[in-house]
């Protein structure tokens, strides 16, 4: 019989190689009293952990627009998030900021849920799909 836990510490410890930053807007803008401005409200950090991040693209091919009808082929670039189990529950619009980074390249990139994670009968960590937000470096 397979060992459920210890298949889950192999995934962490080798398919999570990187530390992120999820954050989540708190509510609704609140009144500035001192300008009378609505400002945004607080942004709360609802995980900061390890993580893998992983390309995913996918190809649609639907038949185009026009006199000869042709077929189109377009790529979508995803990503997919690997968390651990224990892991809150990311909903749709988290922002997933990359912290540290076997990639270096990926250091500082912002990307957003797209949808809620993904759940199984025999569950060894959580699978969140991402799409890129922007790329600018963490400073500070």
């Amino acid at each position: 019989m397979l060992d459920q836990s210890g298949i889950a510490h192999f995934a962490e410890r080798h398919l999570m190689p990187d530390m992120i930053r999820v954050s989540r807007d708190a509510g609704e803008d609140v009144l500035d009293p001192a300008t009378g401005d609505l400002v945004p409200g607080a942004v709360v950090t609802v995980y900061a952990d390890k993580a893998g991040l992983y390309a995913h693209q996918e190809r649609i091919r639907t038949k185009g627009a026009g006199l000869n009808g042709a077929w189109v082929e377009e790529v979508l670039a995803g990503y997919r998030l690997l968390l651990p189990l224990d892991a809150p529950e990311l909903r749709e619009d988290d922002s997933v900021l990359v912290v540290e980074a076997r990639d270096g390249q990926a250091v500082g990139r912002k990307y957003r849920v797209t949808a809620q994670g993904e759940v199984s009968s025999f569950p060894v960590l959580r699978t969140v799909w991402l799409e890129e937000h922007n790329r600018k470096p963490v400073t500070g």
